[in-house]
């Protein structure tokens, strides 16, 4: 029998494009030959299930991980990262952004990075209320999100897209450029951007009047978001209403609940989606259900899923990730992935809310250990390695 060390090396490649990432730094270290092939990276690794970036370890500076496939923590010395919350991710990239908000966007698994400006201020038109703002306060909740409409290593032209400020504010910024260009006329406070068939989209939250309003708009020198004529009533039902309580109560062992709506734009087999994430708010902001919806924005029709066709969807504060967890034995089917929703910079919550919701069953089971909830300024958010 022929030694594994001797194998063609074309076997070999093929071979590295069934590996995860952290399998493929493993196969690379068997014999000189494996290692000779691996570093040539012909063919990428197979998809990634995303790991959960967390917060900074205070004593070493290192950035901490958890891989979900293999159930444990990776922590990585980026000094890129070191004193920065994360704003983002999208294609393996990382939005940073420091105590003095310099903003950058980094691949942590290269060292490559891009400095952007300086993000808008975060009282719109007004940069000197910021001075009234303690500085780590202000770096933890001056950019809500962040994402990229390509990735940079194969588009140079490449723009990023980010909702910052005391409302959500929307800017973009291109490749080269000096500035954030604002867009105008689009929605207050809205929940979620994303990019989807050469357009930037946006979507506003139903608690405003019951319907989840979608804007567009194209990058350009002055862009003008345009509101489709799809809305989507709350759970797909004109008649259902959000219970949005205020509690007025004296009481100090009240338990009235207010519950909230928040939503996220989600593209999957070829279609955008709008995924409603429904939360009741006691003393934590804790997640109770899912619910997805396709988008048919030709016909301005909408459709109610029950499913996901097996794949699995990771939400969070970072661009959406789909995956088909067929190949993965411990990544559920016809499920959603959630990161924490608490707000910045609160110790009241930490990263309590972290779960796995079961779009078939309807139920929710936890990922990330119990033991090792953390409190942190920024909530954590997914991170889906990208060394190629």
């Amino acid at each position: 029998m022929a030694k594994w060390s001797e194998l063609p090396d074309d076997m070999i490649e093929y071979l590295t494009s069934f590996l995860p990432i952290q399998d493929y730094h493993r196969f690379s270290a068997v014999c000189r030959n494996w290692h000779m092939v691996a570093k040539q990276k012909r063919h990428s690794p197979a998809q990634q299930i995303p790991w959960l970036a967390l917060m900074e370890m205070k004593d070493t500076k290192k950035r901490k991980f958890y891989n979900l496939l293999e159930g444990r923590h990776n922590y990585l010395d980026v000094p890129e990262l070191h004193g920065t919350v994360l704003c983002g991710s999208s294609y393996g990239w990382l939005f940073t952004l420091d105590r003095k908000l310099n903003f950058r966007l980094v691949n942590p698994l290269t060292g490559e990075g891009y400095d952007l400006p300086r993000p808008p201020p975060f009282y719109k038109g007004h940069i000197e209320r910021e001075m009234y703002l303690d500085s780590e306060v202000l770096q933890c909740s001056l950019v809500f999100k962040a994402i990229l409409d390509y990735d940079p290593r194969t588009r140079s032209d490449f723009t990023a897209l980010i909702l910052y400020g005391e409302l959500n504010a929307q800017a973009f910024w291109r490749a080269g450029s000096t500035v954030w260009t604002a867009i105008t006329d689009l929605p207050y406070v809205p929940d979620d951007i994303a990019f989807y068939d050469g357009k930037f989209y946006i979507v506003q939250s139903p608690c405003v009047d019951n319907y989840s309003a979608i804007y567009t708009f194209e990058v350009e020198t002055h862009p003008k978001a345009t509101k489709l004529e799809l809305q989507v009533p709350c759970r797909g039902d004109p008649n259902y209403i959000i219970e949005d309580t205020d509690c007025n109560c004296t009481d100090a062992d009240c338990n009235c609940i207010s519950k909230c709506t928040v939503n996220y734009l989600v593209v999957f087999g070829g279609k955008l989606h709008l995924v409603e994430r429904f939360l009741e708010m006691t003393d934590h902001r804790l997640t109770t259900e899912f619910v997805l919806h396709e988008l048919d924005l030709e016909g301005n029709k909408y459709f109610t899923c029950q499913h996901i066709n097996g794949h699995a969807i990771f939400l969070g504060a970072s661009s959406p990730v789909v995956i088909n967890p067929s190949v993965y034995h411990n990544c559920m089917k016809d499920a959603i992935y959630f990161t924490d929703f608490a707000l910045v910079f609160s110790e009241s919550y930490g990263a309590e809310d972290l779960g796995i919701y079961d779009l078939i069953g309807k139920s929710i089971t936890r990922y990330y250990p119990q033991d090792a909830i953390h409190h942190a300024p920024a909530a954590p958010i997914w991170f889906t390695p990208n060394p190629w």
